[in-house]
């Protein structure tokens, strides 16, 4: 399955151009299931956590006492509160703990897969989920508890769902950017996008914003071997647990000549920043 999910994410995240990780949720309710946990170091909003796992390519796997937010502990069937009005949420509440990952490296099937998109990047994977089905996407959400638009319904309900995030995800406890949403779905849906990519760029057809690139075989080849996937013109992967990519440049004569590393590097500013 592992491989397959590679596949997945490889797949869409060239076609769309994506910046960062698909990621992969699971719920856990029986102990036979628990184990060694990655915990946050601290507590943290779920949604908090999705961002580092899609940015960073964190995972976590942890419990109650390390979800911060009091909404997400009853949307996620940590906790029933009946004072909290909540449209969807995990019905019964049962779980025991929450596996977070990078889709590309997540050790269960997860039970919802996300992507954290723009509006365009929403549009080009509507039009591959759309190709050979006339039926549109439907969506509901209301700008508010936006881990149960992007999670909850689809996990409850079984059909994808768009979350155009809430105040909580954007200004208390995360930093998703204003041209941000996230598209939650179970895997078959992102399988049988990647699958109808891969089918259409077989028959040598094309799909509106379909990317190609003229990466010789042999480099994605000997990328491969190192564990890097390809981007639509990078290379991503891992170095001593840190991300990495690789953007080939070509010279004038547009042959590949040059490569880019690109390390992110995360600051901790003190005090104010003057002008």
């Amino acid at each position: 399955m592992q491989v397959v999910l590679r596949n997945v994410e490889e797949t869409l995240r060239s076609y769309l151009g994506l910046k960062y990780h698909l990621v992969g949720v699971r719920l856990m309710k029986k102990d036979s299931e628990m184990r060694d946990s990655f915990r946050p170091k601290i507590a943290m909003a779920f949604c908090q956590m999705v961002r580092e796992a899609s940015s960073r390519g964190e995972s976590y796997l942890y419990g109650l006492d390390y979800e911060k937010c009091l909404t997400a502990q009853v949307v996620l069937g940590f906790r029933d509160l009946k004072y909290i009005k909540i449209d969807c949420r995990v019905i019964p509440s049962e779980t025991r703990k929450v596996l977070i990952s990078p889709l590309n490296e997540i050790s269960d099937v997860p039970d919802v897969a996300l992507a954290i998109l723009t509006p365009k990047q929403m549009m080009d994977l509507t039009i591959i989920m759309q190709a050979g089905n006339n039926t549109p996407l439907s969506a509901e959400f209301k700008g508010e508890h936006a881990c149960a638009e992007f999670f909850a319904k689809p996990y409850m309900k079984g059909k994808p769902n768009i979350s155009l995030l809430c105040n909580g995800a954007r200004e208390i406890y995360s930093d998703f950017r204003d041209n941000e949403i996230i598209f939650g779905a179970p895997l078959e849906v992102y399988i049988h996008a990647a699958e109808t990519i891969e089918r259409i760029a077989k028959m040598g057809g094309t799909l509106c914003g379909y990317r190609t690139s003229d990466i010789p075989y042999e480099i994605i080849n000997e990328f491969g071997k190192i564990g890097f996937s390809r981007g639509t013109d990078y290379f991503f992967g891992k170095v001593n647990g840190r991300n990495i990519r690789v953007y080939l440049n070509k010279d004038l004569n547009g042959r590949l000549k040059f490569i880019t590393i690109h390390l992110p590097v995360k600051c901790h500013l003190k005090g104010r920043l003057k002008s």
